[in-house]
């Protein structure tokens, strides 16, 4: 994630100064923000090494499922507002890991999938850009795209480190 981040971080550089702006949530813990809130209710943010970790074991036992380790990992690496990019015509969007609240979205979008599904053999983690649901098998730890009317599913990676690794900011 750190060559996401690094990379994120040369096109701020050359001008592209909203990739690094979000929409200010007050629940969301400050030290993740820089700087005060545009016209426009958006602060800038930096992303953090996280020093601490979320047991994710509560989700798991609520759901009665049991996560990839890369699920783990991403969720215990970093705070982020924004973690998205172009993967060849799709555009895809992950979880953001916000202080505070990070888990929140994760397990609402896990109660929906289920509810969908009645089964969760598979973790949402991101939506691609025209509605697609990006999930991880819990078993292989692919990354997919689902398409739900269609019960269909389209792997587009083989873990979710060589995702984001490939992630573009540009199409």
């Amino acid at each position: 994630m750190s060559k996401y981040f690094n990379l994120r971080k040369e096109y701020f550089d050359k001008g592209l100064d909203f990739l690094f702006k979000t929409p200010y949530n007050e629940e969301v813990d400050s030290f993740i923000y820089q700087g005060e809130m545009d016209d426009e209710e958006e602060i800038s943010w930096k992303p953090i090494e996280k020093n601490n970790r979320n047991d994710l074991t509560m989700i798991e036992e609520r759901f009665g499922i049991k996560l990839h380790t890369s699920i783990d990992d991403y969720f215990n690496s970093y705070w982020f507002a924004d973690l998205d990019g172009f993967l060849g015509n799709h555009y895809i969007r992950l979880e953001a890991v916000l202080p505070n609240i990070e888990l929140d979205s994760f397990e609402r979008n896990i109660e929906g999938y289920k509810n969908n599904h009645n089964s969760v053999d598979k973790t949402p983690i991101g939506i691609e850009g025209n509605g697609l649901i990006v999930v991880i098998d819990n078993i292989s730890g692919k990354v997919e795209l689902e398409d739900f009317e269609r019960d269909s599913f389209k792997e587009i990676s083989n873990s979710l480190d060589v995702l984001i690794s490939n992630l573009r900011l540009q199409k």
